[in-house]
């Protein structure tokens, strides 16, 4: 009977107008209606092997009441299940796979399509959830603070707590080993070696990324370039450097910040760090371009310095072909790189050595957006730029790229975007405090 249990949760669940089912606002359907949709489509059971299937589901997914039936939830559908906030226990679970996990640390938990995200009241449930997809990875949600700080949860007929979001400072997340990335490095590097990589959809992609490795160049200083002024649109976004190239693909000349290491090209990616330059290097053909530059990293290397140096890499039209999990891309998006470091605030602090972070910061961000400028890219990711382990101030770093697309650069480009993961942090906070969601400059 487990594949009448899947369809009727298909069918209950997401998608019944295609088996001809209509769910009222809280989506219960007939049992004749349902009955006679699994007939049709080859599961024809009777209404007493409906009851026992119902009162026998280990998850007890479905609620039957006389001649109706509905999901208990998991909908993608819209209905209303007219469910009463409850108080949880102090602590809830949530099964996953490593895959997600990195995702998970910087935006929490989210419902995506369905109406909730679930979690389990004991761990074993949890692991069994997460064992459906591959190797468990069990989070713990400190539910009890949550609750407190006004966060609603819900008691599904079945036992599943339900909410709308789950933000990363409420989770506690295992380590979960880096052989994962170091693995996805590795089938990275080896697709550019081959020239190649086969998709999702068993296709093979081409690579081409010869012209971004002989266009990467070393970049120190720009002369100033006149630009005609222009409407511009700057928005800040939850999302991942990634998920921003791929969402904005096809909008004119795409480029990104790369928040690079000063002395190793794509800083530890190869051996399972995580940080954005590591996923930008993960997920393209980044690398080979930086390894073309090592002047670079020779000259930050020498001046001993945590603040390091005025300089950037820029690789034009690099192939990203990874998403931040690791999947392939259907097709690559290609986007122009600027590889620049952020003073390393956490190391001179420790060194006990006092610079001007704003000063430099300024001069820093006026050479990236220069380079933006100068080699016309229309639509520019950025983000938090050494607002990681570098500890810089979040405030400071949005509040000089503020001054500078106010002035300097007004209508210098026709959309910037600000990527920073974990919506609720510290940093995404710094930077809609600056910015908002979203709003224009250009034309005066």
């Amino acid at each position: 009977m487990s594949n009448v249990s899947k369809l009727i949760s298909l069918i209950l669940r997401h998608d019944p107008a295609k088996f001809g089912v209509v769910l009222d606002r809280a989506g219960w359907t007939s049992v004749d209606a349902l009955l006679a949709a699994l007939a049709t489509h080859g599961r024809a059971i009777t209404r007493a092997e409906l009851e026992q299937l119902v009162a026998t589901s280990d998850k007890q997914r479905f609620a039957l009441e006389g001649d109706r039936i509905r999901a208990n939830q998991g909908h993608s559908v819209d209905v209303e299940l007219e469910l009463e906030a409850a108080t949880p226990p102090d602590v809830l679970y949530h099964g996953t796979v490593d895959r997600y996990v990195e995702s998970i640390r910087a935006k929490g938990l989210v419902k995506g399509e369905r109406h909730h995200v679930h979690l389990s009241a004991d761990r074993q449930t949890a692991e069994r959830v997460g064992a459906r997809r591959g190797k468990p990875v069990v989070l713990t949600i400190d539910a009890g603070r949550m609750a407190a700080d006004g966060h609603a949860f819900f008691l599904s007929a079945n036992g599943v707590w339900l909410v709308e979001t789950v933000p990363p400072a409420y989770l506690a997340i295992p380590h979960v080993a880096a052989t994962g990335r170091v693995q996805i490095a590795r089938t990275t590097l080896g697709a550019c070696d081959a020239g190649f990589y086969t998709n999702g959809r068993g296709e093979r992609v081409a690579l081409d990324f010869a012209d971004a490795v002989a266009g990467s160049v070393l970049v120190e200083t720009l002369a100033p370039i006149p630009h005609a002024r222009r409407e511009t649109s700057i928005s800040v976004t939850g999302e991942s450097t990634i998920e921003a190239l791929v969402r904005l693909a096809g909008r004119g000349h795409l480029g990104c910040l790369n928040f690079a290491s000063a002395k190793h090209p794509g800083g530890g990616f190869l051996g399972g760090a995580q940080a954005q330059e590591e996923t930008l290097a993960r997920s393209s053909a980044l690398y080979p371009c930086l390894q073309a530059v090592p002047e670079f990293y020779a000259s930050n290397l020498a001046q001993r310095s945590p603040a390091y140096l005025d300089l950037a890499i820029y690789s034009p039209d690099v192939p990203f072909f990874r998403d931040d999990a690791g999947d392939w891309l259907d097709t690559p998006v290609r986007a122009s790189v600027i590889t620049c470091a952020a003073p390393n605030a956490g190391a001179l602090a420790n060194a006990g050595m006092r610079v001007n972070l704003r000063a430099i910061f300024k001069r820093r961000a006026r050479l990236v957006l220069d380079i933006a400028r100068r080699y016309a890219i229309d639509t520019l990711v950025l983000g938090a730029w050494g607002a990681g382990v570098f500890r810089n101030d979040p405030a400071l770093v949005a509040d000089v790229f503020g001054e500078l697309l106010a002035a300097r650069y007004a209508g210098a480009f026709d959309e910037v975007v600000f990527a920073v993961m974990g919506e609720g942090s510290a940093n995404y906070r710094a930077f809609v405090t600056r910015f908002g969601t979203r709003f224009g400059v250009g034309k005066p």
